[in-house]
């Protein structure tokens, strides 16, 4: 956990950036939904993605770790059918190939 050795205060104010710009990344999300712009849409989404990786950095966490529970949680909400995500589209499990694809 680099924090440690930098600045206690530097570190602390660079993660609350990361989490007010989280929100506004959510809001643009929300804006470009309903703006029906596919790209502020997707820039937008790739921004709470980017953000959620550094916001994880800064708080000591490895992005490798942040995969691992990302999956894990994916495949509990597979089991769960979370909002019939699975049943109704199989997004679930579309997602959980794609973060760990089956090797030919």
């Amino acid at each position: 956990m680099e924090c440690v050795s930098l600045d206690i205060v530097k570190c602390s104010k660079v993660i609350e950036e990361l989490k007010v710009e989280l929100l506004r990344a959510q809001y643009l999300v929300q804006q470009g939904t309903l703006n029906a712009s596919q790209e502020h849409l997707l820039e937008s989404m790739a921004g709470l993605v980017g953000l959620s990786y550094l916001l994880t950095r800064r708080l000591g966490y490895d992005f490798s770790r942040l995969d691992r529970v990302l999956y894990n949680q994916m495949a509990q909400w597979q089991k769960d059918d979370f909002l019939n995500l699975e049943t109704e589209w199989g997004d679930l499990s579309l997602l959980l190939n794609y973060l760990v694809p089956e090797e030919d």
